[in-house]
């Protein structure tokens, strides 16, 4: 038989592992516990102090029963219910954990650490509003320690008061100036209220205490994706994923930074990986935003609703849910989930910019641009509210407003400077013989639109040199004005002022009545021009076509159109060509089975070539594509396709533009299907001049 040590000498050892135990030894408290408990199976203070210390290891699944063990010798003390409470909250059981606080502070009311970790169990059971009430009965109690104000904080935060959390955090570190968590989430209260250049002053103190903790790197890359820098904020999740693997939370964010890295395919990968992890709600968000960025609008739509399923006062899933109706082009329902949004999250920046959003696609500018002012209310700087209430003014006609906001372009999230913002920007100012360098900043139609200014910004005196893409140079180079034309490849030459090419309609304070407009302002080859008007029938009407562009563009799905419904413009004395060099797989069968519809492709070999083949062309139908831009340059009459929300540049309610004055627009409304706009173009293909006579 064992012999045990007389209960004196259990004390002894007991008081003897509690020094330790405060000073902080646990390593060296604890064995001394656990032979006490060993000799003393029922030994109450022994108990609970090794469950308290098992606990403070991190190791809440020890600790319970080793506590539980100890309120079965003696139930009568709320601290003890009130530490098996605590285990319970780090071991994921809050329900249990609530019951076993309520029970502790029935035994003392006036233990305010009882009401504390119930809070930390209402937090945990997603109920911040009772969370912060019971913090509140604890500061009323006289509790005023660190933890008790960084609590708070989280429970303000969860209820969308970021303010007012971060003054809690500041108390927290008033209290304990090296308290890592609470640097934390200042960070993340501070990012709420989008003072992104504080938070990571404030993630980085974090770091400085723990830098290995997982959950502060998730910090830091959630900053860094606001501050613009995804590259630094993917390292950072990634290293948070090496070490911790098991946690959901950096893997979805991953996600957001490979999104704005435009890795959409790795991300949704990732948010998968995520919902492997985690598979609840903020998992679902998460995927829900992916498809978003996939452009599979009806799957984000689904994924939203399921999101709402499991949380109906999940105000991001309603205002995800109202941007993917809003894409699918359902804006009516879209603004019952806005609404819903802005009932749950008040003061929430993005809702009025996506309410804004649904008006726009309904045609109501004005309104957009009250909606978009509401969110700047909340955030002045909000770029991409100061872009989207420049499209609306640019659409609207007013240019000089619209294109002094399109200068908010590069502030916009994802949207880097150029390669060339070091230099200063012309503003339209006489140059006198010193070098200006113009440079292509967007698609090939909108170089081809701005082209038009090269030779205003030359008699203002400049040397110009234009950087634009190298499919355009032939096009571009007997272009009047142009000293030197190179690559965006290319390392550019000394320069004493520069000018992205869509800026230069600000630089020239362009208005409606004011659009530079020589056409053709742009020419092709007068040799190959001939060459195609001798190889091309002669007798019919020649029909330029153009039905889709490309697929990458953000808006192609509204824009182009299958070729197949194109079919009733070839009647007879009508001769079509396919002027595009690149076709959908879905409208190849069209293209090789339909007679009267040549496929030009493997001859439009360069932009040059298709300017001639527009030059042969009698006219051209087409979608918003850059051969509209280019037939429009040239002077070509063009019948331009156009969705029921159609870029800023063709203004509204006009079968006109001030840009292009041979184009004709035929705009499609929100009720309309494509073939219902197309059936309107043979009538007015009759009145052009070759086909009356």
């Amino acid at each position: 038989m064992p012999q045990h040590s007389s209960p004196a000498e259990a004390e002894r050892r007991t008081a003897q592992a509690l020094a330790l135990h405060r000073a902080d030894d646990l390593a060296a408290a604890e064995p001394l516990y656990r032979a006490v408990v060993a000799e003393h199976p029922r030994h109450f203070q022994a108990l609970h102090l090794l469950g308290l210390l098992r606990a403070m290891r991190g190791d809440p699944a020890d600790a319970i029963p080793l506590l539980r063990r100890a309120l079965a010798e003696d139930a009568r003390h709320g601290f003890v219910h009130s530490n098996l409470g605590n285990a319970l909250v780090d071991d994921g059981q809050p329900a249990e954990a609530l019951d076993t606080f309520d029970r502790a502070i029935a035994l003392d009311p006036k233990l305010a650490e009882a009401r504390i970790g119930r809070a930390n169990a209402l937090q945990a059971l997603n109920r911040p509003a009772d969370a912060l009430t019971a913090l509140e009965e604890a500061r009323a109690l006289g509790a005023d320690m660190a933890e008790l104000h960084n609590n708070r904080g989280n429970a303000l935060r969860a209820l969308h008061r970021p303010a007012e959390a971060l003054a809690a955090y500041d108390l927290a570190i008033a209290r304990k100036p090296d308290y890592a968590s609470a640097h934390a989430n200042r960070a993340t209260a501070l990012a709420d209220l989008h003072r992104d250049t504080e938070a990571f002053a404030s993630i980085g103190i974090a770091l400085m205490f723990r830098p290995d903790d997982p959950g502060f790197l998730n910090t830091q890359g959630v900053v860094l994706r606001a501050l613009n820098r995804p590259e630094e904020a993917l390292a950072s999740f990634d290293r948070a994923i090496a070490l911790a693997p098991q946690l959901a939370d950096p893997l979805a964010n991953r996600t957001a930074a490979l999104c704005d890295l435009g890795r959409h395919e790795e991300a949704l990968e990732s948010a998968e990986g995520a919902l492997s992890l985690a598979d609840n709600a903020a998992g679902h968000r998460n995927r829900a935003e992916v498809l978003t960025r996939l452009a599979r609008h009806a799957e984000a739509e689904a994924e939203d609703r399921l999101v709402l399923h499991a949380d109906p006062a999940s105000g991001q899933a309603w205002n995800g849910r109202g941007i993917a109706l809003t894409e699918l082009g359902r804006f009516e329902e879209a603004m019952s989930c806005f609404d819903r949004a802005a009932e749950l999250h008040p003061g929430n920046r993005s809702i009025p910019f996506n309410r804004g959003n649904a008006f726009r696609g309904l045609g109501r500018h004005e309104d957009a641009i009250a909606l978009y002012r509401e969110a700047l209310a909340v955030d002045p700087d909000y770029a991409d509210a100061h872009w989207n209430t420049a499209l609306s003014a640019l659409a609207l006609g007013r240019l000089e407003e619209g294109f002094r906001g399109y200068e908010w372009r590069w502030q916009r999230k994802g949207c880097r400077p150029h390669r060339h913002a070091a230099s200063p920007l012309w503003a339209g100012n006489a140059m006198e013989g010193r070098t200006l360098l113009l440079h292509a900043e967007q698609g090939l139609g909108d170089t081809i639109q701005m082209a038009r200014y090269i030779p205003l910004a030359a008699k203002r005196g400049a040397r110009v040199v234009l950087e634009a893409q190298r499919a355009l140079h032939p096009l571009l180079s007997d272009l009047p004005g142009i000293a030197a034309l190179i690559g965006a490849d290319e390392e550019a030459p000394p320069h004493d002022a520069q000018c992205p090419l869509l800026s230069l309609p600000l630089a020239f304070g362009t208005r409606l009545d004011s659009i530079p407009a020589p056409i053709p302002y742009l020419r092709a080859d007068p040799a190959r021009a001939a060459a195609w008007a001798r190889d091309l029938p002669g007798e019919a009407f020649r029909l330029g076509i153009a039905c889709s562009g490309n697929p990458e563009h953000a808006g192609d799905r509204h824009r182009s159109v299958p070729l197949a419904l194109f079919a009733p413009l070839l009647r007879p004395g009508v001769e079509a060509f396919l002027v595009q060099t690149q076709v959908r797989p879905s409208d190849e069968p069209f293209l090789a089975s339909t007679p009267g519809l040549t496929d030009l492709r493997p001859r439009l070999t360069s932009f040059a070539e298709t300017a001639a083949v527009l030059m042969a062309m009698d006219a051209v139908v087409c979608v918003d594509t850059s051969v509209a831009h280019l037939a429009g340059a040239l002077g070509r009459p063009v019948h331009l396709l156009l969705p029921s929300l159609p870029d800023w540049r063709w203004l509204l309610d006009r079968v006109d533009t001030p840009w292009y004055p041979s184009l004709r627009l035929h705009r499609r409304a929100r009720s309309e299907r494509w073939e219902d706009v197309i059936a309107r173009i043979p009538t007015a293909l009759a009145s052009e001049r070759r086909l009356a006579a």
